[in-house]
C-alpha cells in the first residue's frame, strides 16, 4: 500500500484538531491514519515517500460545490449582460455547437474545456469540482475528470422548457442517458453523480417528478439553480403562485439528499426555514452573483440558521476563473460592505464554506472536508514563504485575504500526488494548452453561426449515443 508521511508544517485541520504547528499528516492508501506533531508522528510510520512542509499551510483539498466546467472556452466574453440576456448571447449558441459535434462523434470542445477546468482548478487548491454538465457528452465529461485526476461530481443537467429550443434534449432520452451513466460510471475513479434539473422555470413539473424518482431509485442527490434571479421569482409566482424553492419543495424534490441549492439569492425567510427544515444545503457562488448583476445571498441568515453553506466559482463563462481562494475572498470582503458590518463574517466561516460545510452541502462530510484519521487524503500544500503573506498573523485571516491560488504549492487526491511544486503529474499541461488553442481557433470563430435558432434535436438524431 502506497504511504506518504508530511511532515513539518502547519496543519490547518478544519476539525476538532485545530492548527498544529510543526504537525504531520500519515497517509496510508486513500486515507489519512495519523496526524499530530511531527515528532510523534515520524516514530509511528515507515512511509515510502516523505513530503517535507517546511515553510508550508497543510490544509483540506478546497470543494467547489457548482462549477460549469465545459465553460472553460467562454472565459472574457461578456461582462455587460443579466444572466437571462448572456444565456442568449453567450451560452445557447456554444450549447447547440456542443450538441452538434455530440452527434457528430466530436467530444473535443467537450474533453478539452473540461480537462482545462480542472487543471486550473487543482492548481489553485481545489481536489473536489461539481461539474454540473449535459447529459449527451457525459464520457467526455468522465473521461477529463479520471484524467485530470480530480475528485469530480457530475450533476447531470436537465431540462425541457424555457431554454432556446433547439439545445433541448428529448425528455425521456435525456433521463435514460442519465440513468445510464450513473450505472455504467458512479463511484469509480473519484467520479459520483447528481441530477441537476437546471432550474424550477426550465423544467416541467413531469420532469422535476421523473427526477426524484430516479435520484431516490439510484441514491443520488439533486442539484439546481435557485432563487438567482428576480426575473425567477417573478416567473415562478406568476405561473405557480409559489416561489421557487417553495414550488420544488411541494413537489418533494427536497425529500431528496443531498439537496443542493444552487446560489439561493431571491428566497423569501420562508423558502429559508424550509431549507433549514428539509436539512438541505446551499452553494454560494458570490464572483458569477456579482458579474451577472444578480444579487447578494442572505448568507449570514442562512448559517445563523445552521443551513449548510459551501462556496462556488460557477462556470468560468460567468465568473471567469476557478479560483477558490479568490472566491473565499471575494465572499468575505462583499458581505462586509454589503451590511456596513466587518463582523458579520469572518475569515474562519469563509474557510468553513470553502472546506467543511462545502463537503456537508454535498452529503461527503464523512469522507472529505477536514483533516482527519479515516478520512479521505485529500490534501493541498500553501507556500507561506511569499512577500504577500508574511509576516504570517493569523493563519485562518492569512489565507482568505493574503493567499492565491497560485501559492498552492502541492495537491494531493485521495492519496494520489497530483501536483508537486506547482508541476501537474497528471497530463502534460503544454501539450494541454497547444490543443486548446488550436481547437478554440476552430470552433469559436464559427459561433456566430449558432446565434439563430436551429431545428430542434430529435430522438433520432441521438441514436448513436444510446
Amino acid at each position: 500500500m502506497n504511504s506518504i508521511l508530511i511532515k513539518n508544517g502547519l496543519l490547518v485541520t478544519m476539525s476538532k484538531y485545530g492548527v498544529i504547528s510543526n504537525g504531520a499528516i500519515y497517509i496510508e492508501g486513500d486515507r489519512i491514519r495519523l496526524i499530530g506533531k511531527s515528532k510523534e508522528i515520524e516514530k509511528e510510520c515507515s512511509p515510502e515517500k516523505v513530503i517535507d512542509a517546511s515553510g508550508m499551510a497543510v490544509l483540506p483539498g478546497l470543494i467547489n460545490t457548482h462549477s460549469h466546467l465545459y465553460q472553460s472556452f467562454l472565459r472574457g466574453m461578456v461582462d455587460t449582460a443579466p444572466l437571462v440576456n448572456w444565456c442568449e448571447e453567450v451560452l445557447y449558441p456554444f450549447c447547440r455547437m456542443v450538441l452538434e459535434d455530440a452527434i457528430e462523434g466530436d467530444d473535443r470542445l467537450v474533453y478539452y474545456s473540461t480537462l482545462l477546468s480542472c487543471v486550473e482548478a487543482l492548481k489553485s487548491g481545489t481536489t473536489t469540482i461539481v461539474a454540473m454538465e449535459g447529459v449527451i457528452q457525459g464520457p467526455a465529461v468522465i473521461k477529463a475528470l479520471k484524467n485530470a485526476g480530480i475528485r469530480g461530481v457530475y450533476a447531470l443537467t436537465l431540462a425541457d422548457k424555457w431554454i432556446r429550443r433547439d439545445i433541448i434534449l428529448p425528455a425521456e432520452w435525456a433521463l435514460k442517458r442519465s440513468e445510464n451513466l450513473i450505472k455504467k460510471y458512479g463511484e469509480k475513479d473519484k467520479i459520483s453523480f447528481m441530477l441537476a434539473p437546471s432550474t424550477p422555470f426550465c423544467c416541467s413539473r413531469d420532469l422535476l417528478k421523473k427526477v426524484m424518482e430516479i435520484a431516490k431509485k439510484h441514491g443520488v442527490g439533486i442539484h439546481i439553480h435557485v432563487g438567482e434571479t428576480r426575473y425567477e421569482v417573478d416567473y415562478m409566482k406568476q405561473r405557480t403562485g409559489m416561489g421557487p424553492l417553495e414550488y420544488i419543495n411541494s413537489l418533494g424534490l427536497l425529500d431528496v439528499h443531498p439537496f443542493v441549492a444552487v446560489h439561493c439569492i431571491w428566497l423569501d425567510d420562508k423558502e429559508i426555514r424550509i431549507l433549514k427544515e428539509r436539512n438541505a444545503g446551499v452553494s454560494h457562488n458570490p464572483e458569477s452573483n456579482m458579474k451577472l448583476a444578480s444579487g447578494i445571498a442572505p448568507v449570514k441568515k442562512m448559517l445563523n440558521l445552521n443551513i449548510p453553506v459551501g462556496l462556488a466559482t460557477d462556470g468560468p463563462a460567468s465568473n471567469d476563473n476557478l479560483d477558490m481562494f479568490e472566491e473565499m475572498r471575494t465572499a468575505a470582503l462583499l458581505h462586509k460592505i454589503s451590511s456596513l458590518d466587518p463582523s458579520i463574517i469572518s475569515a474562519t466561516d469563509v474557510m468553513m464554506m470553502a472546506t467543511k460545510l462545502g463537503a456537508k452541502v454535498l452529503g461527503m462530510d464523512k469522507e472529505i472536508g477536514s483533516i482527519e484519521p479515516g478520512k479521505k487524503a485529500d490534501i493541498i500544500l500553501v507556500n507561506l514563504m511569499k512577500p504577500h503573506i508574511q509576516p504570517l498573523s493569523d493563519i485562518f485571516r492569512t489565507l482568505v485575504y493574503c493567499a492565491k491560488g497560485s501559492d498552492v504549492d502541492t495537491v494531493i487526491v485521495g492519496g494520489r500526488i497530483v501536483m508537486r511544486h506547482g508541476k501537474l503529474l497528471t497530463i502534460d499541461e503544454g501539450e494541454l494548452l497547444r490543443k486548446v488553442m488550436k481547437i478554440a481557433e476552430e470552433k469559436l470563430s464559427k459561433l456566430n453561426e449558432y446565434r439563430k435558432p436551429r431545428e430542434p434535436i430529435k430522438e433520432s438524431d441521438l441514436q448513436a449515443l444510446s
